[in-house]
């Protein structure tokens, strides 16, 4: 197993932005399933004492086998409880009457649901109420150009985010956009693209009627051919979930992402996973949807001192407006991995998404990761979907504070949790980084629970399917606190 080290020189800074705020911003109206936690990073919060616990998925395609592969989804829920967690499962369309069906998924264990077996339409999205908050649930997106996994949402929200769309080279951009509410909602779509933020008539006072999904074609809404889309969903009536599905086609990416928007802006967004090498192309894109010109902090971490060092760049992000940063245009950045935090200087509020394309094979394949927001470190992440077979550097972990810790991989299964064999204590230094192979089968196929004495980060590279060359990106689920 490789396990890579760093150091971030500027300390200073890093300690800063390492501290723990429970502070966010945006609109606080209360949720109406579960809780009324703030709406931000897709969490654990264990000690919920909420009655009913809901996970809002991204939605996927439903449409089956075609001559070019499968399109479908899975719903998986992990329960890592010596009880079983019990609950139902919501299925929406834009067509039909919502499905549902009772969930039971048992003591340590994944429950997974395939929706295009239950469901006959083109798009579906999906809700699960559950009775324990220590229960998480997340989203497979099947796709002939790649698996793509991401957490549910804990929490429907009256503005999603997008800092990054693309459709360039007749490259596929499609909104999900959800409403698992007994009325209908409305909402104002706005797009900044290179040329300036446009508001279509079009997209103007859009419905998504009670319970149902609807999903919008960006390019054929008028942004055909862009290379830079940011979408703001504003909902002026009812909350909703947002989520785009996005099919890279060329102009440089290649592949499939499914990804939930983000449902508030934060001052900080928080990277583990980053790389500068032959080929390899990372860009952070950075999304001021509001009404001030903002300055934001671009920060490399998890770098050796003693091989490099970088020093903090600053960006002037206009209002409503995104700026794409090139991370390795960056004076004295090494070749390797590294992660990186973006910061909204005087509490300026941004949404964050980093798009890296690597090589794979002899074609590339481009990933869209959201960030992490301020107050979502955590000392301990749950990865519900792990790899099925033996693969290096799966998971990225950024030490987010100052001082040195260590980092433990465990397993889950009828026995409870179990560490990898030869994967616990490992040495992560202050404000480093580490990449972890996962080669033993206790790690195959099962939720994976990675935690630190220190507040860290973790990401995921998993394979896209089993024929395709190269990772599909995403975050890991932190374990929060619900006090």
């Amino acid at each position: 197993m490789k396990r890579r080290v760093g150091l971030f020189v500027v300390l200073f800074l890093v300690i800063g932005l390492a501290i723990n705020f429970s502070g966010t911003s945006g609109n606080t109206n209360n949720a109406v399933f579960s809780s009324s936690f703030f709406p931000g990073t897709p969490a654990i919060f264990a000690n919920d004492q909420s009655v009913t616990n809901t996970w809002f998925c991204a939605g996927t395609s439903a449409a089956g086998r075609s001559e070019n592969g499968i399109y479908g989804g899975e719903v998986v829920i992990s329960n890592p409880l010596e009880t079983p967690v019990t609950g139902l499962l919501t299925i929406l369309t834009n067509d039909q009457a919502p499905i549902t069906q009772a969930i039971n998924a048992i003591p340590r264990s994944q429950l997974v649901i395939d929706i295009d077996s239950l469901v006959s339409a083109t798009y579906a999205s999906a809700y699960v109420e559950l009775n324990d908050s220590a229960a998480s649930v997340e989203q497979r997106a099947v796709h002939p150009a790649g698996v793509a996994v991401s957490p549910c949402s804990n929490r429907t929200s009256d503005q999603w985010y997008f800092a990054d769309g693309f459709s360039a080279d007749s490259s596929d951009l499609r909104l999900i956009l959800t409403n698992p509410y007994l009325s209908p909602a409305i909402v104002n779509i706005a797009v900044a693209t290179k040329s300036g933020q446009r508001t279509p008539t079009n997209l103007q006072g859009f419905v998504i009627p009670a319970q149902s999904i609807r999903v919008l074609n960006i390019p054929e809404s008028g942004f055909r051919d862009e290379e830079i889309l940011a979408i703001s969903v504003v909902a002026t009536s009812g909350r909703i979930v947002a989520a785009k599905d996005q099919h890279y086609l060329g102009a440089g990416r290649l592949g499939h992402v499914l990804t939930l928007g983000s449902p508030s802006t934060s001052d900080q967004w928080w990277f583990a996973d980053g790389e500068k090498g032959a080929g390899i192309s990372e860009t952070y894109m950075i999304f001021n949807p509001t009404d001030q010109d903002a300055l934001a902090d671009v920060v490399i971490l998890g770098l050796d001192p003693a091989g490099a060092s970088t020093q903090p760049t600053t960006l002037t992000i206009p209002a409503h407006d995104v700026v794409p940063f090139d991370v390795s245009a960056i004076v004295g950045l090494p070749d390797g991995l590294h992660g990186g935090a973006v910061s909204g200087q005087s509490g300026a509020q941004l949404v964050v998404e980093r798009i890296l394309t690597k090589p794979a094979g002899s074609s590339v394949a481009t990933t869209a990761v959201l960030g992490v927001q301020r107050g979502y470190q955590s000392t301990r992440w749950s990865v519900p979907t792990s790899t099925t077979i033996a693969i290096e550097d799966v998971l990225i972990v950024l030490n987010t504070s100052p001082t040195d810790g260590v980092v433990t991989v465990y397993s889950v299964g009828p026995g409870g949790e179990e560490p990898v064999a030869g994967l616990s204590d490992i040495p992560i230094a202050a404000n480093g980084l580490i990449s972890i192979d996962l080669v033993d089968p206790l790690s195959f196929g099962r939720e994976l629970e990675v935690e630190s004495n220190q507040l860290i980060l973790v990401e995921r590279r998993l394979e896209r399917t089993p024929t395709l060359r190269g990772r599909s990106g995403s975050m890991a689920i932190p374990e929060m606190s619900a006090t």
